[in-house]
């Protein structure tokens, strides 16, 4: 199915979301002015000709974490984005920016969707933005963008809906009870045993501590224990039309030779990339102030200011652009390409998934277009780093969740413990018992299945180089044992490998060190010879 229609059914949802919602914003507003909730408030707003530009923070004063829906996610989807729906109430007057989880059905037979949430951890607060060109374009009453042509009309108030869980929503799925081996699914897509932790979905996630993906089967979470957080902006003057069609083709001038490109990263490169707590505990004082100052890099090399001017929209014909809907996003990146000696072009990447180009107009990264990590050196090694610890903390739900169960159907008194791999193979069990899980969900058994790489993934450590798997496992680390034993540990090539700190090595990264997994799901990246000593080990 084509990206753009992926995208289009998507945002129905996110209007019909914000359709069904309307009216809730005054209340939920004034309730999250209470003391101790999870509370939103607007710190920039500016309207002019061309654009909107609200600039919010949300701010939890709660003893709970609260998890906030950012954006929705397919199985074909490439890249993890924030989204927000637009919708205008009945009253012709308010505009509302709505993002929900509990939402309309999107109908049968639509491919399944996952809510992205983003965790937010008590006393700690957020800033996003979203950015909508003018005239707006909202949904009409029936959900649909533009049913009926209008004019172009004025919205006096704004509201801002956005959905959210409290508490810890990843520890109360991940204790959710693993249906029983021999129940299959109705259909071949049900998503019966969605809900492990294992499930590959969540294992593209860049940062399983503060991100989490929940089905649209609603299997995990009930939609109505959803809780709302909101404000309304009054005394506006919003132009809005309702269009049949918001989408549009530009014209492209043709692929130009560039002298360099520059890229300026906001609020910096260390947001940018790396915005998460799990992921910036991985990176030392020096790296975390080198990449908060850090906030511009130049492309003077051919082969980066090829690759960037190749995939640019403007050299695309027919490139699709979508007009008035808006644009939500935690951080973002100024390009600005000269040609003989001068800018001639520029255009924004938000969230690293999505472009905004002069005019105003949107459209999603298409397939192929280059990462910015991709292009940034100064981050390499440490992307390379926080993937790794990725890695381990995928083999901790896999560990978790114990997917040995589906070895052990036939013995009840088994099945219910939790159980860690033997440690001389832990490797095989742990691969086995992903199959045994697909088996499951398909309906079929195949003894001898095929490879799955996507399966094979967090066995590998993306900077080590060569081999079918980097880590080893500590024979002395079972479920019950305290939570700061070590694990996993990283090591030299090799498969099922079990043991202590003398198989742990330095050489997998540069700068050298290596990351190693807590049992309680704590990841580290130790560097000195110190660290490791001062680990527990039984």
């Amino acid at each position: 199915m084509n990206r753009y229609t992926l995208f289009l059914k998507v945002l129905f949802i996110f209007v019909l979301a914000a359709m069904r919602t309307q009216g809730q914003t005054d209340a939920d507003s004034s309730t999250n002015k209470s003391t101790g909730a999870l509370m939103i408030s607007v710190t920039s707003l500016d309207i002019n000709d061309e654009a909107l530009n609200l600039v919010y923070e949300i701010r939890n004063d709660s003893e709970d974490h609260a998890w906030i829906l950012v954006g929705w996610y397919q199985l074909s989807d490439s890249t993890f984005g924030m989204a927000a729906g637009l919708q205008m109430a009945e009253d012709g007057h308010t505009l509302t920016i709505s993002a929900r989880f509990n939402r309309p059905s999107s109908g049968g037979g639509a491919a399944p969707l996952f809510g992205r949430f983003v965790r937010l951890r008590p006393g700690d607060r957020q800033t996003e933005s979203i950015f909508i060109r003018l005239p707006a374009c909202p949904a009409s009453q029936s959900g649909h963008v533009g049913q009926q042509e209008q004019g172009i009309k004025h919205a006096t108030r704004l509201a801002i809906e956005l959905g959210y869980y409290q508490d810890n929503l990843s520890e109360k799925i991940l204790k959710t009870p693993i249906p029983h081996e021999n129940v299959l699914p109705k259909e071949p897509n049900d998503t019966l045993v969605s809900r492990s932790f294992s499930h590959p979905r969540n294992e593209r996630l860049n940062s399983r501590d503060d991100e989490l993906l929940i089905g649209d089967d609603r299997l995990e979470v009930k939609r109505e224990e959803e809780q709302v957080i909101g404000t309304v902006i009054e005394n506006l003057n919003i132009p809005y039309e309702q269009k049949r069609n918001y989408t549009r083709k530009i014209k492209s001038p043709g692929l130009h030779s560039y002298e360099k490109i520059e890229i300026q990263y906001k609020p910096s490169i260390l947001e940018f990339f790396f915005p998460y707590k799990s992921q910036q505990s991985l990176l030392s004082p020096d790296e975390m102030e080198y990449l908060q100052s850090d906030k511009t890099i130049v492309l003077n090399n051919k082969q980066d200011i090829y690759t960037v001017a190749h995939f640019i929209p403007h050299t695309r014909a027919d490139t699709t652009v979508f007009v008035g809907l808006p644009t939500r996003y935690r951080s973002h990146a100024e390009v600005v390409c000269y040609s003989e000696g001068n800018p001639f072009l520029s255009f924004f990447i938000y969230n690293d998934n999505a472009i905004v180009i002069d005019g105003g107009y949107k459209l999603l990264i298409f397939e192929g277009f280059p990462s910015l990590k991709e292009l940034t050196a100064q981050i390499q090694a440490i992307d390379l780093r926080t993937r790794c610890a990725a890695n381990l903390k995928n083999q901790w739900y896999r560990f978790r969740y114990n997917m040995r169960k589906a070895m052990r159907q036939n013995d009840p008194s088994i099945r219910d413990q939790a159980l860690y791999p033997m440690p001389f193979e832990w490797c095989d069990d742990i691969l086995r018992s992903i199959y045994g899980s697909v088996f499951i969900r398909i309906g079929r058994v195949n003894p001898k299945p095929q490879v799955n790489p996507k399966a094979h993934k967090p066995h590998i450590c993306p900077s080590a180089g060569e081999g079918r798997n980097h880590y080893a496992m500590n024979p002395n680390c079972k479920p019950d044992s305290p939570a700061d034993i070590v694990l996993l540990f990283e090591t030299k090539a090799g498969w099922n490998q079990h043991g202590g700190a003398e198989l742990f090595t330095f050489d997998n990264h540069d700068p050298k060190g290596g990351c190693v997994l807590l049992n309680d799901g704590t990841v580290k990246f130790i560097r000195t010879a110190e660290e490791l000593r001062q680990l527990r080990w039984e």
